[in-house]
């Protein structure tokens, strides 16, 4: 009896194990599911979510088409809200829930609101209704002519007609900068030819477009469209503005161009233009005679004067009003209380002037070294200067040291000033008109002479007055044995001259430098002492010939 009572028990502990693990299966496959349903769902909100479209600005309803594949948003403010997210069918409709088919494809934004507001209306009657482009579609335009790569692009119903020739032009592989640079300049942007799928055709001006920003220059693209670019003539069809506007240059020409529409292609004029005095020039057909205008753009603006219609060559100048204020300024570095750039007048600033401005020397300045700088060649011009300087008949011997001195022009100019005379000794003579750009260079007081190359210890020496030569070579530890003591150069701090002891004072800042003793081999000895021989039997021949010819 107690055997059966204890099977029973376990058979039923066995069947209660087993639903209850059952039931734990169930429960942690049912959390499963509705994990895996939980991201499906955000994946499938993810993938609903719109694309991110660059955009220029708002889309406009009045001007944007619909098409397939648009997205629309129709939200209806009931209690609860109704909101749909509704996708222009292929055909060309949309399929609103409880409400129907609407015709909506080629039909502007604007339109599509009004129509799918009035058939909502007829089920809705009192309720609010919003209808918003959520996401524009994706189209397909083709690109031809004179691009560097012609084919079929994938683009946006926001993208205009620049956008597509853009793309046509993206360097490929295999491709060059270079191809692209011909394609560039050989292709047109003004006279660009935009076919629609229903057969019309419009004229694309992008130039025109970037300075008016009106719309019918550069529409926006649509499916099926078709632009051909065509080639242009860089040097016959083409309009000159030059003179004071933005973007002055050649640009492309196209009937029915203006004054007026020729400067706003040059982006308008710039600050400094006058506007009284713009030349129009035109040459007859064959080319030979030069006819000139001086117009006035306020006379064309308020029609006083004729916007003359341009032709293939025409050149428009827009000149500059007289402007003599500029950022006149000079540099100054170095031993001055306050180093930096002050400004100036032109003409008539003086050296002294802009020394007093930085608050004068401080008590370390060297005036003896001081220097003032000017650059009169520009960076852009400087090749073209070191060309031109070798034009003269320079001798070989000349050509090198010319060639240096050269270079130290065209990087800086020296004037010839003596600080000394004029701060020290107050002789105007030496305050200088200073010009835009100059340079005052005032270096500190070394105190020192700087002997180096053959000595024992070269290095700094402390300055005295009527040092020389011996004294600052003693103080260095004498001549090395292999020294050119005949040979021994005083180099000027300031000129960076060379010159002999005897032809100078060693002043303070100075460098002594000391050659060396060329090492000379033992044939070298043997070619001179042959050499030398060679010329004395010449000169005994030549005296023998004289006695006897004498007598």
């Amino acid at each position: 009896m107690i055997n059966i009572k204890n099977k029973v028990f376990f058979l039923l502990l066995l069947f209660t194990s087993a639903v209850f693990g059952q039931l734990s299966r169930d429960k942690e496959a049912t959390n499963i599911f509705d994990s895996f349903d939980s991201k499906s769902r955000q994946a499938q909100q993810f993938m609903q979510q719109p694309q991110q479209v660059a955009l220029e600005g708002v889309v406009e309803a009045e001007k944007y088409f619909v098409g397939p594949s648009d997205k629309i948003a129709l939200n209806i403010w009931i209690s609860p809200a109704v909101n749909f997210v509704l996708t222009v069918t292929p055909e060309g409709t949309l399929i609103i829930p409880t409400v129907g088919e609407i015709k909506v494809a080629d039909k502007t934004l604007a339109d599509v609101k009004k129509i799918v507001y009035s058939e909502v209306r007829k089920k809705y009657l009192t309720s609010e209704l919003t209808i918003t482009l959520i996401e524009p579609r994706p189209i397909i335009v083709t690109v031809s002519g004179n691009v560097l790569n012609p084919a079929l692009y994938t683009l946006s119903a926001v993208d205009r007609v620049d956008k597509a020739i853009q793309s046509a032009n993206m360097v490929a592989q295999r491709q060059t900068q270079g191809e692209l640079s011909a394609t560039i300049e050989r292709m047109s942007t003004r006279n660009i030819i935009l076919k629609r799928r229903d057969g019309s055709t419009t004229r694309i001006d992008i130039p025109k477009f970037l300075a008016t920003k009106e719309d019918k220059h550069n529409p926006y693209l649509r499916e099926g469209d078709v632009v051909i670019v065509p080639r242009k003539n860089p040097s016959k069809n083409v309009i000159g503005v030059y003179g004071e506007v933005n973007n002055p240059g050649r640009f492309e020409y196209v009937e029915g161009d203006s004054i007026t529409d020729a400067l706003k292609i040059a982006l308008g004029c710039t600050r400094l233009a006058n506007l009284d005095s713009i030349e129009f020039s035109r040459l007859d057909s064959e080319a030979k005679i030069l006819e000139t205008k001086i117009l006035k753009l306020s006379d064309i603006s308020d029609g006083n004067s004729k916007n003359i219609p341009l032709e293939p060559g025409d050149r428009i100048v827009v000149k500059q009003k007289l402007e003599l204020r500029e950022d006149f300024v000079v540099y100054i570095g170095g031993d001055v209380k306050y180093p930096g750039t002050y400004p100036i007048t032109k003409n008539n600033s003086r050296l002294s002037d802009a020394i007093r401005a930085a608050g004068g020397f401080t008590e370390f300045a060297s005036l003896k070294s001081a220097e003032l700088y000017r650059r009169s060649v520009s960076p852009r011009e400087m090749d073209i200067e070191r060309i031109m300087s070798m034009r003269g008949s320079i001798s070989p011997d000349d050509s090198a040291s010319y060639q240096i001195e050269t270079e130290l022009r065209i990087q800086k100019e020296i004037v010839n000033v003596d600080f000394e005379k004029l701060f020290l000794q107050n002789d105007k003579s030496q305050d200088v008109l200073i010009k835009d750009g100059d340079y005052i260079q005032i270096p500190s007081l070394k105190n020192t002479i700087y002997v180096f190359g053959q000595v024992i210890s070269p290095g700094h020496i402390p300055f005295i007055k009527d040092g020389t030569v011996a004294y600052y070579t003693s103080k260095c530890g004498g001549f090395t044995d292999a020294a050119r003591k005949g040979d021994v150069k005083i180099i000027k701090s300031k000129t960076k001259q060379w010159l002999d002891p005897d032809e100078t004072t060693i002043e303070e800042g100075d460098y002594i430098w000391i050659p060396k003793t060329p090492e000379r081999s033992f044939a070298y000895y043997t070619t001179v002492l042959s050499q030398t021989a060679s010329i004395l039997s010449v000169v005994i021949g030549i005296a023998v010939l004289i006695v006897q010819v004498t007598k």
